[in-house]
């Protein structure tokens, strides 16, 4: 799993390129797009866009899905199982908050708790 802030750091990217170098298609990773850091937009802390494209020059399987829609992840996993000779990253777009109106696409949430009353309300959204 990987956050698409993470994908900022040289080590994420030495590992992009070691694992089709190594021909690791027991790899299979899973990148958390939602466009959204600690620090801000991804696209202004660090661009990553065109972020398939990328993964594809360093020898990856692409596939991308809606993070959202579990029929699309287990057929994105069942895919993975026929890829020989490389590993696959499944860039999964999402929404940071999916679901609870006031926490969808909000720096704010981003590594904090939630109060007591936030919760509950979430919790209600959710059902």
């Amino acid at each position: 799993m990987l956050g698409d802030g993470e994908v900022d750091e040289g080590s994420v990217w030495e590992a992009a390129m070691s694992a089709p170098h190594y021909k690791l298609d027991n790899l299979t990773a899973i990148l958390d797009r939602n466009e959204l850091q600690i620090d801000g937009a991804t696209e202004c802390i660090m661009r990553l866009e065109p972020l398939e494209e990328k993964w594809k020059a360093f020898g990856w399987n692409t596939i991308v899905i809606d993070g959202h829609e579990m029929k699309q992840i287990l057929e994105a996993l069942d895919l993975v199982e026929n890829v020989k000779g490389k590993p696959t990253i499944i860039i999964a777009k999402t929404v940071k908050g999916k679901g609870v109106s006031f926490m969808e696409n909000k720096l704010e949430y981003h590594g904090r708790s939630l109060t007591e009353e936030e919760l509950t309300r979430a919790l209600e959204e959710l059902k």
